[in-house]
């Protein structure tokens, strides 16, 4: 069969691969477009700076502290890193002592709410340290800035659209982050650089999944995906952040943080082990199975499962052959569903499963219903929050277990029928892997094994 006369005289260059439309037999334009998704997104990121400001003035006009600051969570960070820079760093553990200087940053802070305690270990405490020689305001609006300004240009990294820069400043996930004031923006920082430079610079993607285990209960799977990957150079990086970061965190506050970091988090899981925390704001499948009133040891076990479940994924994604686009979008997924111990500010974590999936649908093509499903998933942080404890029943961990299996049964789908196409539009995705991988049982319709087209040859 004879070529037509555009393609035999395109050049080169020429993208091979366009953006293709939604899978199936009808190419309608799809109604989320570029258009409503830009527009979604400014009414959303207007909405949450209006919230701020308004916020802002009522708690300066306010009296005798009748409106709680914004971003209280930070207290404990500022008041480690000040303790810290002042000589007193193995304090920042000590409730008593971190309290005290808790009050200097937020006078009207009080014990009825409940306690911000310091719970990361001492290597979180050297990366916040300089923090202490600022002030309170200034500290916490840099904090939050430069992580917010960074996670948003990780997605548009990732995405690789310019859309993503507004989708990335407006996204809920973010705004719940800066209104708490917690660490989750610097932590999805963290895990969406060393995905985004893993293949092309393993030892900086080694060192920043090194640096995540500030955090250890999302970091677990990392150094599984390297190692079912065989991506040694990563791995050797990570270990060697994780070992030189311990020995300087010694050595600047000695042994005894270690001890009572150690007991900190024993008593942590201890409350949540028992149903004390504030389950309505754990998206985890711990906390659906209390909330629901089953045996603590049925919570137990199905959060086990869970854990299961995402080990499986992990492997299942990260040993095969499939696009890296889906295998980093199922590892950070699957990390949201290992711990029973998460809080939904750790849900901006779903910011970069959507900029993968995003990144690997625009290249291969959307299936239905995808558009929708990305576009529930970026409310869903601050829709927990504002849903869950109205309905006293944690339905967060089943939208995390829900999208998880979309992302399996996409490479499922993708092995099966295109067992060896590269991502001609991707060239970041190119992993090697030292496993072989197990060769399919038929090639794709017009594919021979090689991957090269077949259409006009005898069959």
């Amino acid at each position: 069969m004879k070529a037509p006369s555009f393609a035999r005289h395109a050049h080169p260059a020429v993208d091979v691969h366009p953006e293709l439309p939604i899978a199936g037999p009808r190419r309608y334009p799809h109604w989320l477009n570029r258009d409503r998704v830009r527009l979604y997104a400014a009414g959303v990121l207007l909405a949450e700076l209006l919230f701020i400001g308004i916020y802002v003035i009522r708690v300066a006009l306010s009296h005798h502290g009748a409106l709680e600051p914004l971003s209280q969570d930070f207290s404990p960070i500022w008041s480690a890193a000040w303790l810290a820079a002042h000589g007193h760093g193995a304090d920042a553990w000590h409730f008593p002592a971190l309290f005290a200087v808790q009050k200097l940053a937020v006078p009207t802070m009080t014990l009825a709410d409940g306690t911000l305690p310091w719970l990361y270990p001492p290597t979180m405490l050297m990366l916040v340290l300089p923090l202490g020689w600022l002030p309170y305001t200034l500290a916490l609006v840099l904090w939050l800035g430069i992580t917010y300004a960074l996670f948003a240009a990780t997605i548009r990294a990732t995405v690789q659209r310019d859309a993503a820069w507004l989708c990335a400043l407006a996204f809920p996930g973010a705004f719940l982050t800066v209104i708490v004031g917690q660490t989750s923006l610097f932590t999805a920082l963290l895990a969406g650089i060393g995905l985004l430079v893993l293949n092309r610079r393993p030892v900086c993607a080694g060192i920043c999944f090194g640096l995540l285990t500030m955090k250890p209960q999302l970091a677990v799977l990392f150094p599984l995906a390297l190692l079912c990957a065989g991506q040694w150079r990563a791995l050797a990086a990570w270990a060697a952040t994780i070992a030189g970061s311990a020995a300087l965190a010694t050595l600047a506050f000695g042994v005894g943080p270690w001890v009572s970091f150690a007991h900190v988090i024993g008593n942590v899981y201890a409350i949540v082990g028992t149903g004390h925390a504030k389950l309505a704001r754990m998206p985890t499948v711990f906390a659906l199975a209390t909330m629901a009133g089953w045996p603590a040891l049925v919570a137990r076990g199905l959060q086990l499962l869970s854990a299961a479940a995402a080990v499986f994924a992990v492997v299942y994604a990260w040993r095969g052959a499939c696009s890296y686009a889906l295998r980093a979008a199922t590892l950070v997924c699957a990390c949201l569903l290992v711990s029973p111990y998460l809080y939904d500010y750790d849900l901006t974590w779903y910011g970069i499963v959507i900029a993968w999936y995003a990144r690997y649908a625009w290249t291969h093509g959307w299936r239905r219903f995808d558009r929708e499903w990305l576009m529930l998933m970026w409310p869903m942080p601050l829709a927990g929050l504002a849903v869950v404890p109205h309905l006293s029943f944690q339905f967060m961990p089943l939208v995390t277990l829900a999208s998880l299996a979309l992302l399996v049964s996409r490479i499922a789908q993708e092995r099966h029928d295109v067992p060896s196409i590269p991502d001609a539009r991707d060239d970041s995705t190119e992993t090697g892997f030292a496993h072989p991988v197990r060769p399919h049982h038929r090639p794709a319709y017009g594919m021979r094994r090689a991957g090269r087209p077949t259409f006009g040859t005898d069959r």
